[in-house]
């Protein structure tokens, strides 16, 4: 009598380091990294969750959920229980999603790419951005969403999927100015990935007054990064472990 396995294998295992990496997406990025049809990636989910390496969150009906890297997923795919995110509720939802599609794009494009749960441990990536309001001026903690190593140094990448409070929108850009003013400065570049065109137009007027511009800063609609994602033939390219480079050396 043939024996088959239930649990997870070494292609379920793959897709969990990435999804450890990323702490959570909905299935389409992680299909679209590992290179399964909907069915397979179904199943392989399943067996994560059986397991007690995932957890589904359920989104409002049509959406499709979540899928969560438990602490034991974590673990399992070589890093802190602490990687594992603790909740994750509807006013982020829409963020986490464009963040794993994100990842998903530079993922298949194999670049070299910190995840917004890599930047969260990477003091790097930490820095602090100055504006002023009704209250006076406000000096706040900031961080990318995502990182990516460029051929010429670092770049940020800032996910926005929801308008931005404007004077701090423009510390923001005043702090990316900053940040990439000389061949000395931490980072090259900004690129905002945007979810529409209305966020997009803001980006471009706090860019203007904060004379943030090309090359240093550039625009992509996330649109656009779900299509190359799910359509473009870069093969498989699933990285398991964090980037080699470290930018603090």
């Amino acid at each position: 009598m043939a024996f088959t396995a239930t649990g997870p294998g070494s292609r379920s295992l793959a897709g969990l380091a990435w999804l450890a990496r990323v702490g959570c997406s909905p299935i389409e990025p992680l299909a679209a990294v590992m290179g399964w049809s909907e069915r397979v990636a179904h199943d392989h989910v399943r067996r994560l969750t059986d397991a007690g390496l995932v957890r589904r969150v359920a989104r409002t009906r049509g959406a499709g959920s979540l899928i969560l890297v438990t602490s034991n997923g974590a673990v399992k795919a070589g890093y802190l229980a602490t990687r594992a995110p603790r909740a994750i509720g509807p006013t982020t939802w829409a963020y986490a999603e464009a963040c794993a599609w994100v990842s998903a794009w530079l993922t298949k494009r194999r670049s070299t790419w910190w995840s917004e749960r890599d930047i969260a441990e990477d003091k790097f990536w930490h820095w602090r951005a100055t504006y002023k309001d009704r209250r006076g001026t406000n000096r706040v903690k900031h961080r990318p969403a995502l990182g990516l190593k460029l051929v010429e140094g670092y770049g940020a990448i800032e996910v926005e999927t929801h308008q931005r409070v404007p004077a701090r929108l423009l510390g923001t850009m005043n702090m990316y100015d900053a940040l990439t003013d000389n061949s000395e400065s931490p980072i090259t570049g900004v690129l905002f990935v945007t979810k529409d065109n209305v966020i997009a137009d803001q980006i471009q007027r706090a860019a203007r007054k904060a004379m943030l511009s090309p090359p240093h800063m550039k625009i992509r609609s996330l649109s656009e990064i779900i299509q190359q994602t799910s359509t473009a033939d870069w093969g498989n390219a699933v990285t398991v472990q964090q980037p080699d480079t470290d930018p603090a050396n």
